[in-house]
């Protein structure tokens, strides 16, 4: 359906876009259907490639069967010395074809990917993001760019990710999103970003802002962007902008990048940001700077700034020791690099490397492992996300039976409407089990006579 495009609106891009017939394909752009992308949980893959099986699905078999097409610059990892990418284009009406729909398949509720415009995820992929760094994502919901950045990260090397939103229903999104890719070393915050700079002056190596704003490129998607726009709520933006991003300043280490986007054509909410960044922060360089137009490539507007402070980078000896892109899966859970800890009855895994947060409103720290009932100790559907299904310690813990099944048996969507659905043939006894889906695990169940009493949380059911 052809979105009309507020005319003061036009006005602006014209002086924007002066040549006649680059503006006329500016606009067709509008009548074009939306460009999703798809992002891959590389940890969660390679964990599959760790433990080959022909039942588990691996990264060539869904690359090949949803003919998925790596972005330009697209990020990658390196495993066995084979090179893994992240960010895919998707055939969605191929994929449709196929009776495929990625965003309601049991691998998106495992957490296998997380679909994105192929825009968005160009913002990390050019922030040099690596292992061992710590950063922060201020303005996060609903996680597409933190879960993109922490799929760089490795607990092992020290890394971790600090995801902030200040809207608390918002941040509620947020965690949910961090839940389900099965992020071990992230706290998710519901905090001004004010109150974060004083928190932690030049400590972040990198940060990420995906600034509120007046959401132009997002108008063939989003008609209540189309409504909501306004000249006034430009310079509302703007001005917010400029507030988040010196304090993002005032939080970025020495050596360290920013980078600084919006989903905007905007030149008040973009270029003059980053003059206002260069023009007030003396010790912030400008290294890379793009703009996405959606008549120029596949992807909603989008606009990209990365800038470096000055000074000598901290971790310049983990660099030598990590490199920049290796990546493998994270393996059982252990305590080596998490601590477990009591908040009230519930039982978290928290990252050792965490800052302490006291003080801060958080919404989670690290991994819910379970629940405290006095009589008993109930897992958590956190957990099953975060463990490994194939080796993870917490199995025997907690005595689970991995019960899976493949992607396309009706049980394994029984199983995400919430029903009551039964064992795999070569399953027997009872008690806590994790459901599974091709290696890849769904949530929790309890084995009753060769039938799986339904734990999946009700909030996240299939209707």
């Amino acid at each position: 359906m052809p979105v009309t495009l507020p005319k003061e609106f036009l006005d602006r891009m014209r002086l924007q876009i002066p040549d006649p017939q680059e503006f006329e394909a500016f606009i067709q752009s509008y009548d074009e259907a939306p460009v999703r992308g798809l992002r891959l949980n590389l940890k969660k893959l390679l964990e599959n490639e760790l433990h080959p099986s022909e039942n588990n699905i691996t990264y060539d078999r869904l690359v090949a069967e949803w003919n998925l097409i790596p972005l330009k610059d697209a990020s990658f990892a390196v495993y066995n010395g084979k090179k893994y990418f992240r960010e895919f284009y998707m055939d969605e009406e191929m994929l449709n074809k196929k009776g495929i729909r990625p965003g309601r398949h049991p691998y998106h509720e495992a957490g296998l990917y997380y679909i994105q415009g192929t825009e968005a995820m160009q913002a990390v992929t050019h922030l040099d993001i690596r292992p061992f760094d710590r950063v922060a994502d201020l303005c996060a919901s609903p996680g597409g760019k933190s879960t993109q950045a922490a799929d760089m990260l490795s607990l092992d090397a020290g890394g971790f990710l600090i995801s902030n939103e200040y809207v608390a229903l918002r941040a509620k999104t947020l965690s949910s999103n961090i839940e389900r890719m099965g992020i071990r070393n992230a706290a998710v915050l519901n905090e001004d970003t004010g109150k974060l700079a004083q928190f932690f002056p030049e400590y972040f190596t990198r940060i990420i802002v995906d600034a509120p704003c007046s959401g132009e490129g997002m108008f063939r998607k989003d008609e209540t962007a189309v409504t909501e726009w306004s000249p006034e709520n430009v310079s509302l933006c703007a001005a917010r902008q400029k507030e988040i991003v010196s304090n993002a300043c005032r939080m970025l280490a020495p050596g360290g990048k920013l980078c600084y986007s919006t989903c905007t054509f905007e030149k008040e909410e973009d270029e003059d940001i980053r003059d206002f960044i260069l023009e007030n922060h003396s010790d912030m360089k400008l290294i890379f700077e793009k703009r996405v137009w959606p008549h120029k490539e596949k992807g909603e507007g989008h606009y990209i700034s990365v800038f470096i402070k000055d000074g000598l980078d901290p971790f310049e000896k983990e660099l030598e020791k990590y490199g920049a892109v290796i990546s493998a899966p994270e393996g059982s859970i252990n305590t080596q690099d998490l601590k477990e800890t009591k908040v009230k009855d519930q039982i978290y895994l928290v990252p050792k490397v965490l800052p302490d947060l006291r003080g801060l409103k958080f919404f989670r720290t690290g991994i819910l492992k379970a629940t405290d009932l006095t009589r008993r100790i109930e897992p958590e559907h956190s957990l099953t996300h975060a463990m490994s299904i194939h080796d993870d310690k917490e199995l025997k813990h907690f005595d689970f039976t991995v019960c899976d099944y493949s992607s396309g048996d009706p049980r394994t969507e029984q199983y995400l409407k919430g029903l009551q659905i039964p064992a795999p043939q070569d399953i027997s006894g009872k008690g806590w089990c994790v459901v599974s889906c091709d290696g890849v695990a769904l949530g929790l169940g309890k084995l009753v006579n060769s039938q799986i009493k339904n734990h999946y949380p009700k909030g996240l059911r299939f209707n």
